[in-house]
Formats: structure tokens, C-alpha cells, sequence
């Protein structure tokens, strides 16, 4: 993008004076951008890059990412516009308009320049990641391609609905063990630091002989009264250094996603939704006419888990040698037979991005059948846990006072 300063006269006859960002690289271009609407441009000059860095920097502002149902519904609308006649620009410029999220009510008249300026839909999109993720500006390069985007941009509108129906169900299925151990370690923490040194100075002061698990549960509570709110920083911090260095940092990343797949319950959750993205996204790409290799070198690039997306590079290394759509998964030993079964049985009969719909349509019923289950899962061991600890919390602190009463008694 570059920045133009310019003086036009308008069709009202005014003079009008400013600065406008566009991607013409010259300034005939611009002038001819300026003067689509009947105006008259008597002044046009490009800033150098020192003046066009400053208003760069003066402008910017963080932009949070467009929400997925929001997003849905634009692009939703944006396809009815289509198909009901009205020109792109016009459908834009309409959907910005009556946008929900006002912040990119600017972001879509910039749009709307850059596509006016010359760029295609997908291409002038491609610079909007926070509003058009990749997988979005894939689905309108192809409708672009074929003549279609009215049709691209209803199965781009459908296919984020089923995605964040995923993305929730897989929210709802993590939350309650999540919400536990919070809860839980919470309880602990307040227990160990400050209800039982209050208790245990009461049987110091009453010169109460210990038991053994009395005295141990006094080595734990000194350990959290001088360690306690340090461990608890610390163990903050590694989150979100290990949360931030994930991000970045490739090998690591993939560590963490390995470790994810192989616990008990969370890597049961991570692969059904998982499963169920990469089949969805897999059956939308086909449906679109992109070619096989393309679709893999996508999904592999769109997937949130780094161990499937390896996998995927595998496969398209595979495909490339010969081998067939379901051999190339087999031959990972990494997906479940189900899939492969299910991809062999769509190769044979020509039915591929059906059978890709129906393995999506089972691991989302997978999905949603084991965030209704997990609570049931999860809680036999939440209770016996949670009541071993708080047994054992409860003995150490009732066998001095039954000492005590005995004394007293005797």
C-alpha cells in the first residue's frame, strides 16, 4: 500500500484536499481511481517512504479477529447480495455498512479501494487476515477462478458455522476438567496456607501430642507458607512462557500437541475435533475443484494440531510418488482405520467428498456425544480424589483433638 497526497476538484464543485492509501504503484493510476466518480484531479503526488512509514505508524490499531459466526453470517450475506444481482463493490460497500463489528467498517472501505484500485477479491482479502482467515481467501480465490464465488462464499459461510460448532463443543468438553483442577488446587492452597497453621498453633498451645499424619500434614503447610504463593507465580509463568513459546517456537509446539493426543481424556477430545475439522475442510476444498496436492499442502498449513499437520505433509509426499488417497493415510499408521476404511470405500465408488462429509458428520457426533458424558467421566474420580485428600486433612487434624478429649476424660 502506498500513500498519495492529492486535490481534486469534485462534481459539486469543490476543492477537496487529503491523503488516501492505495496499491497503484503509479500516479496515473491514482488519478484515474480519483477521478471514476466525474471529479476532476488537479494535484497528485506519492509521500516518500520516511512521511508514508510516519502516517503508517499514526494510524495503526491493534485489530482483534473477526468472530467466526460473525464472519459467517458476512459472508452469507455477501452471497445473497450476489445472486440477487448487485456488483461486488456494491455488496461491499453494503455489508460494510451494516457490519456488527464497527472496527472493520474502515478495514472494508479500504477493501472495496483495493479492489477498485485493480486487486481481485481473494488477492485484496489476503491482506485482511484478522477479518478473512487463509482458508476463507482459498474458497474466494477458486470462486474467482470458476466463476462461482456467490456459491464459494456460502460453503465458506457454512463451513466456519460446523467449524466453530466444533471448536465449542470441544470448549464445553475441556471445561469442566478444567474447572475442577482449578477449583481443586484452589481449595488445597487455601487449606495448606491458611486454615491448618491456625489449627496446629491451637495444638502447640494445648501441648497435644502428634500423630504422625498430623506432623506430615505440618511439613506441607510450612513447605506452602514458604514456598506456596512462589510456586504459584512460578507455575503461572511456565504457562504462559510455555503457551507463548508454543506459538513460536515450531519443535516445541509439536512436543506439547504429542503430549496433548496421548493423555487419557483431553487427547480423545483433541483428535475427534481434530478428525473433524481436517475431514470437513478436506470435502470443502474438493468440492471447490482444487486439486488434490493443493488441498493437503492447505490443510496442512490450517490444522491447529503441529503432529497432524506433519502427518499431512507426509501424505502429500506420498501422493506425489503414486500412491492412492486412502494408501497414502494408511501408510502413516497414524489415522484410525475408520477413516482409511471410510477414504477406500470413497475412492472405489467415486465418492470421495461424500464419504469425507460422513466421517466429519461422526467424529462431530463423537464429539458432541463425549462433552454430554464427560462430566459423568470425570466426576467418580474427581470425588475419590478430592475425598482422599480432604479424608486425609480431616484425620490429621480430628486425631489430636481425639487425643485431647482422652487426657481431658481420663
Amino acid at each position: 500500500m502506498n500513500y498519495y497526497r492529492y486535490k481534486l476538484i469534485q462534481t459539486t464543485g469543490e476543492v477537496n484536499a487529503g491523503v488516501i492509501k492505495l496499491h497503484y504503484q503509479d500516479e496515473m493510476s491514482v488519478i484515474s481511481h480519483l477521478e471514476r466518480d466525474g471529479s476532476v484531479a488537479i494535484f497528485v503526488r506519492r509521500l516518500g517512504p520516511l512521511l508514508s512509514f510516519f502516517l503508517h505508524l499514526v494510524t495503526y490499531r491493534m485489530r482483534r479477529r473477526l468472530p467466526r459466526t460473525t464472519l459467517a453470517e458476512l459472508l452469507s450475506n455477501l452471497a445473497l447480495m450476489l445472486r440477487s444481482g448487485m456488483t461486488l463493490i456494491s455488496a461491499l460497500e453494503e455489508a460494510a455498512g451494516s457490519a456488527e463489528v464497527p472496527e472493520i467498517e474502515n478495514d472494508m472501505q479500504d477493501l472495496v479501494e483495493s479492489i477498485q484500485g485493480g486487486l481481485s477479491f481473494s488477492d485484496a482479502a489476503d491482506n485482511y487476515r484478522h477479518i478473512f482467515p487463509k482458508s476463507v481467501v482459498h474458497l474466494l480465490r477458486m470462486g474467482e477462478e470458476t466463476g462461482q464465488l456467490d456459491r464459494m462464499l456460502q460453503d465458506a459461510a457454512d463451513h466456519l458455522k460446523r467449524l466453530q460448532a466444533i471448536i465449542t463443543d470441544t470448549r464445553n468438553a475441556l471445561l469442566y476438567p478444567g474447572f475442577v483442577i482449578v477449583t481443586m488446587t484452589g481449595g488445597i492452597f487455601f487449606w495448606f496456607y491458611y486454615v491448618v497453621p491456625q489449627i496446629v498453633d491451637l495444638f502447640r498451645d494445648m501441648d497435644v501430642t502428634l500423630p504422625w499424619i498430623t506432623r506430615f500434614l505440618i511439613t506441607v503447610s510450612h513447605y506452602f507458607q514458604q514456598y506456596g504463593v512462589t510456586c504459584l507465580i512460578a507455575l503461572i509463568l511456565t504457562i504462559l512462557v510455555t503457551y507463548s513459546a508454543r506459538r513460536s517456537n515450531q519443535r516445541l509446539r509439536y512436543h506439547i500437541d504429542r503430549l496433548l493426543l496421548r493423555m487419557p481424556v483431553v487427547g480423545t477430545i483433541v483428535t475427534a475435533s481434530t478428525l473433524a475439522f481436517i475431514t470437513e475442510y478436506f470435502s470443502l476444498l474438493l468440492n471447490a475443484g482444487i486439486d488434490i496436492l493443493q488441498t493437503m499442502r492447505i490443510l496442512s498449513d490450517s490444522v491447529g494440531n503441529s503432529v497432524y499437520g506433519r502427518k499431512l505433509v507426509e501424505i502429500q509426499e506420498r501422493l506425489t510418488t503414486g500412491e492412492g488417497i486412502s494408501e497414502a493415510f494408511q501408510n502413516t499408521g497414524f489415522f484410525p482405520r475408520f477413516v482409511v476404511r471410510m477414504l477406500s470405500v470413497g475412492e472405489m465408488s467415486g465418492n470421495l467428498t461424500g464419504q469425507l462429509d460422513y466421517i466429519a458428520t461422526e467424529y462431530r457426533r463423537r464429539l458432541s456425544n463425549l462433552v454430554a458424558v464427560i462430566g459423568k467421566m470425570i466426576e467418580p474420580v474427581v470425588l475419590l480424589f478430592a475425598g482422599t485428600i480432604f479424608a486425609v486433612i480431616l484425620g490429621a487434624l480430628l486425631l489430636p483433638i481425639y487425643d485431647l478429649l482422652s487426657r481431658i476424660t481420663s
